[in-house]
This record gives structure tokens, C-alpha cells and sequence, in this order.
């Protein structure tokens, strides 16, 4: 009944095994369509493809602090019209069936893509047998439109200590997800959802981006440094031209536009301590390696 539970030798999940590691898997349950050919995809950073019956697998080729999970797709189910219901669903009867779960804590994103299909993504913890040894795992299942009230399913697993399944990796896969017959509405709804203050926050100082309509944004960075008993601050403000260009968000300042920014943008909500929170995450696929940051809505 189970579609995605891999059977691994070696080092099983405590340590991402290579795909060669993957034995297979088992078929896929009633109601799945193990088709792949109406989603297009592109490998993240890093990763290689194995296909089985049922799933694809994206595995790391070296597995590393930058490559903690798996990832892969396990084809179409039915869809009931409520992405979110789906992706649980998806993650208990096709990602994970059998497993125990842990508790009852779980995470959440919804959101639209720019080219403007909506997703959702559900992640949580389970006890699975792997290889004959019982390992505690992550695991995740993201939904997005197919057609014909179906939908694509996403997955991801990986060890509970390392893999939150939304690292730049992850953002990498989605960003290169391209589903058939879909038409890009041309960034219009992920603009909207950009519109407003945005803030990162770490610990040695913040950065703040204003999205305004028009077209037009301002950046605002902050520093401190302690040197010996004293903290020094700094503060700088650009400002320039945003547009949507094939899926990239390029961010043109004023100082230099010759040389805009660029960064594949994911505007969403995220479920946090029982509410959603707006949230926008910004992947530097041209850093080495691969860097997502993300921010949260600055409400007035």
C-alpha cells in the first residue's frame, strides 16, 4: 500500500545514503498515478535521479551539511480541492503509510508560485523502519494542481536532527518545478503578495526590503559589532527598480543598473503557532554553495 517507503542499505537516514544506497520501493497505492511525464523538473545542486515503478528519488550525490535530505516525486492522486487537506493526506497515505507518528506538532506552507500555481506543503516527524532498524524521520509532502481534480506530489525525508525538507535545496526543486499545460500568469500574483516590508533578522544586525507598487523597492541594512567593550552600529539605504522576470525576482538599484540582483522568490504563508504568518524566501542559486534567506511581513 505504500508508494514512497524506501528500503536502504548502509547508513540508512542517519546520514543521507547515495542513490545507489536505494533498493526500491513498493507500488504505488489505488487512486496514485506513478506519471511524472506532466511535471517538469530540474535537479538541485549537488543531486542525482533514480527511478523506480513508483517514485523518482533525488538523492545526494556526497551527502553533506548541504545536502541533508531526499527528495523526490511520487506521481498524481486524486485531489479533494483543498490543497492543504491534500498535502496531509498526501504525506500519511502515499510518503509515509505505516509509520508512527511522533506527536501531533507539524509545519505548514501555502502559497503561488511565480508562475502562479498554488502548492501546499505539510512536514512531520514519524518512527520508520529502514533496512530492519527502527530511525526517526522528517517527512514531507508538497501538492500542486495536475489537472483533471488531481494532483502532483512532492516528497522529501530525511534525518529528524538534520533535514527540515525547506533548505536551498528544496527551494532548488521547486523553483524548477514546471507543471504541464500550466500558464504562467506572469508574475501578477506573486507581485501582490510581495507588496509590503519584509524583514531578516540575525544576529548581527537586520535587513529590511519595501516592495511598493509601481515597481519600485527600498533596502535597508543594519550592523553591529562589539569591539572589546565597545558596540560599534552602521546603517545603509538603497533603493532601485523590482520586476518578475522568468521566475527570478531582479532587483535593479538605482547606484548600479548595470548590475541588478537576482533571486528566485517564494512569497508564502507559513503556519506558525496557530496562525499563518506571511513569509518570503529569496534563493542565491549563483552563491557557492546555494543560499536561501528568508524573511517575514513587517506588519504595520
Amino acid at each position: 500500500m505504500s508508494a514512497v517507503v524506501l528500503v536502504l542499505s548502509g547508513a540508512g537516514l542517519s546520514g543521507v545514503p547515495a542513490a545507489g544506497d536505494i533498493m526500491g520501493t513498493t507500488p504505488p497505492p489505488s487512486g496514485l498515478q506513478a506519471s511524472f511525464e506532466d511535471l517538469g523538473y530540474e535537479l538541485p545542486a549537488g543531486y542525482i535521479e533514480q527511478r523506480t515503478d513508483a517514485v523518482a528519488i533525488f538523492a545526494p550525490s556526497a551527502p553533506g551539511d548541504q545536502t541533508p535530505c531526499l527528495y523526490g516525486l511520487a506521481g498524481r492522486a486524486p485531489s479533494t480541492g483543498n490543497l492543504e487537506a491534500d498535502a496531509e493526506s498526501a504525506l500519511i497515505k502515499t510518503v509515509v503509510p505505516g509509520f508512527r507518528r511522533l506527536d501531533d506538532r507539524h509545519a505548514a506552507m501555502r502559497g503561488t508560485s511565480p508562475s502562479g500555481w498554488p502548492y501546499a506543503w505539510y512536514r512531520a516527524a514519524f518512527e520508520g523502519n529502514f533496512g530492519g532498524t527502527q530511525q526517526p524521520v522528517n517527512a514531507m509532502a508538497m501538492v500542486l494542481p495536475a489537472g483533471s481534480n488531481r494532483n502532483h506530489i512532492v516528497w522529501g525525508m530525511g534525518s529528524i536532527a538534520r533535514c527540515l525538507l525547506d533548505d536551498a535545496s528544496f527551494e532548488q526543486l521547486f523553483h524548477g518545478l514546471r507543471p504541464a499545460g500550466w500558464t504562467s500568469d506572469g508574475g501578477q500574483a506573486m507581485t501582490r503578495s510581495l507588496l509590503g516590508q519584509w524583514r531578516f533578522t540575525a544576529g548581527s544586525g537586520i535587513q529590511q526590503l519595501t516592495f511598493k507598487d509601481g515597481g519600485r523597492y527600498d533596502r535597508d541594512l543594519g550592523s553591529r559589532a562589539r569591539v572589546g567593550v565597545v558596540e560599534q552600529t552602521a546603517a545603509t539605504a538603497t533603493g532601485g527598480g523590482f520586476s518578475l522576470r522568468d521566475g527570478q525576482l531582479v532587483l535593479t538599484p538605482d547606484h548600479r543598473p548595470d548590475n541588478p540582483d537576482r533571486y528566485f522568490a517564494r512569497a508564502y504563508e507559513e503556519w506558525f503557532q496557530g496562525g499563518w504568518k506571511p513569509s518570503l524566501a529569496l534563493l542565491d542559486s549563483r552563491a557557492a554553495p546555494p543560499l536561501v534567506v528568508q524573511y517575514y511581513r513587517v506588519e504595520p
